[in-house]
């Protein structure tokens, strides 16, 4: 879902207040449309308009003259910075290299080297204390990945909707006769530990109280 927009807000207020208190078919027609709306807004997001959002702003582009905006050493994550970039400011970027370069011009290229090491690094400290939790697979990455991506971007997934596959993870079958416990550790999905931690990364919130919550975040998951 999209993160919401004012004009969003004030719409779900509105559609709200005619819902409780509309006259004859008013108020179906407000149900209807809050809905709609619902479905496609994560109202629990910021606005997108927040002045803490890491995009917020306008980007000028200036054709011909491809500028360094990042030099970010893994690809993998790069990626996703550069996708990230391209979505929520319309400024498309290519890798040369481990150079993440732009056509804008220098203040663009100055706001978008904050985005781009904002998000590189959320990224990389993130996986970093995950990758260290009993029961995680490098191969959990990519999943940890996508969900720090879609919460980023206002995409989670719905509910019902499948999560990203887990390499090498097996369907549980019924234990054998000699089977012993499962591992101690996570045993969550990649993909929603990494959803609440990717909206954070977007909207400023120190690194360091993001990894907090990871590890709370964590802790509880082992417990339970």
């Amino acid at each position: 879902m999209k993160t919401p927009t004012l004009k969003a807000r004030a719409l779900l207020v509105k559609l709200q207040a005619l819902a409780d208190r509309g006259i004859d078919g008013e108020k179906a027609t407000a149900k209807r449309k809050l809905a709609q709306l619902k479905a496609a807004y994560d109202f629990a997001l910021p606005d997108a308009e927040n002045k803490d959002d890491i995009f917020s702003g306008r980007y000028q582009a200036k054709r011909g003259a491809s500028v360094t905006v990042a030099t970010i050493a893994d690809i993998e994550i790069g990626n996703f910075v550069k996708w990230a970039i391209a979505s929520a400011t319309g400024v498309e970027c290519l890798f040369r290299g481990h150079q993440l370069v732009a056509e804008v011009n220098a203040t663009s290229a100055r706001r978008l080297k904050g985005v781009a090491t904002t998000i590189a690094n959320g990224f990389q400290e993130l996986w970093a204390r995950f990758a260290a939790v009993p029961g995680v697979d490098p191969a959990d990455r990519a999943a940890f990945f996508a969900g720090l991506y879609d919460g980023m971007m206002g995409e989670v997934r719905a509910q019902g909707q499948p999560l990203p596959g887990r390499r090498g993870v097996k369907p549980l079958r019924k234990p054998g006769k000699h089977a012993v416990g499962r591992v101690a550790g996570l045993h969550v999905h990649p993909y929603t530990v990494a959803v609440g931690l990717g909206k954070q990364i977007r909207f400023s919130v120190p690194l360091e109280t993001i990894v907090g919550e990871l590890e709370t975040l964590v802790k509880r998951e082992i417990a339970g």
